[in-house]
């Protein structure tokens, strides 16, 4: 019999990249979905087909093996999950805490692996920790996760993704899955931090860049000369950057490729509103614009691209993007407040000044 994993989010993270991962390790996939209408849908069909942009036979999967659970029936639920051997999401982490609850009165009949396949900081156990509940046998694995998932249809369970993906799960004796081209197993901190600066880092620079410059999709970066050497300046930058917090990986040139090719991708349609949104998280300090930022400062390090984008956060008015009037607020004073209030630069005062104004 093969064994049995009960994944709460049905949504196209789901059905289009975790789900093909636990089908492609023996997992029989129980979905949990808030939405009775998606999981009547899951419940009438056998399969559901999930293809990546090139949309060719070959790159074509089918999900079979799937069933799929309201979260508001209990019973139903707390059943599934007293027989899983895995437990996963993919539900946004804002709702991870409510999942680890769904888990307290339940009884294992084994000692089920937690895997939050969410884009948080530790995100399975920070929430089993905020949760503040014990629940005995229930093995938690924290991982890092990257796969791009374009706007689609909801009429279809069928998914169109991007041909690349990754799960980088912590090292430790409990391994769920076997290491494959998308599933690896390696040391967090050091992946999270990678991710953190040099993709979610490049994001957020392209995405005020661009909007600076009357851009709408991500893509539109890579049409004229000018925008791909900002676009090559800033993740090399960037690399610099992880480069000088972790001197020992190996793949940071291969890395920096891979993601200016996804980047470029016009099939993703990723909007730069979407990207730049929350700039009061993003813009924090030790986050994916100031850490890197802060090392290279220290290491009088290239930081052309961060100024550029600094300037356009002093000078122009985005406030079309969702937090931008509130995190604007924090200017009203001058830089100095800024770099001494809210990214607490202290005693390097002088060198943000120098590099940044």
């Amino acid at each position: 019999m093969d064994k049995l994993s009960v994944h709460f989010g049905a949504g196209n993270i789901g059905r289009g990249f975790i789900a093909p991962v636990l089908q492609d390790n023996g997992f029989e996939v129980t979905f949990v979905d808030v939405d009775s209408l998606l999981i009547s849908k899951l419940n009438s069909v056998n399969q559901y087909k999930v293809s990546n942009f090139l949309n060719t036979k070959e790159n074509t999967l089918l999900v079979e093996n799937f069933s799929g659970i309201e979260l508001n029936n209990l019973t139903d639920l707390e059943l599934a999950l007293s027989k899983a051997d895995l437990i996963t999401t993919s539900v946004g982490p804002n709702h991870l805490i409510s999942v680890i609850n769904s888990m307290a009165n339940v009884e294992f009949e084994k000692s089920p692996v937690f895997v939050a396949f969410e884009n948080k900081y530790r995100a399975s156990s920070i929430a089993y920790n905020e949760a503040k509940i014990e629940i005995d046998k229930l093995d938690i694995i924290d991982a890092v996760v990257d796969k791009i998932v374009p706007p689609q249809s909801t009429e279809s369970l069928d998914v169109i993704v991007e041909e690349f993906g990754s799960i980088v799960l912590e090292e430790q004796p409990i391994k769920p899955f076997k290491s494959s081209e998308v599933v690896s197993y390696g040391d967090y901190e050091k992946e999270f931090i990678k991710k953190l600066w040099i993709l979610n880092g490049l994001h957020l620079q392209l995405a005020y860049y661009g909007l600076a410059n009357n851009k709408r999709f991500m893509h539109e970066l890579f049409d004229d000369v000018k925008n791909i050497e900002f676009s090559k300046n800033a993740i090399n930058s960037l690399g610099e950057a992880y480069l000088l917090f972790d001197r020992a990986t190996k793949d940071v040139d291969a890395y920096k490729q891979t993601i200016l090719k996804r980047f470029s991708a016009p099939e993703v349609k990723d909007e730069l509103i979407r990207v730049a949104r929350n700039p009061l998280i993003k813009f924090n300090k030790s986050e994916r614009f100031h850490a890197p930022l802060d090392l290279l400062l220290k290491n009088s390090s290239n930081v052309e691209t961060f100024q550029s984008v600094f300037q356009i956060l002093l000078n122009k008015d985005l406030d079309d993007i969702d937090g931008f009037k509130e995190f604007k607020k924090l200017f009203q004073n001058g830089i100095e407040e800024f770099f001494t209030d809210f990214w607490n630069v202290d005693s390097h005062l002088e060198i943000y000044l120098s590099k940044l104004k």
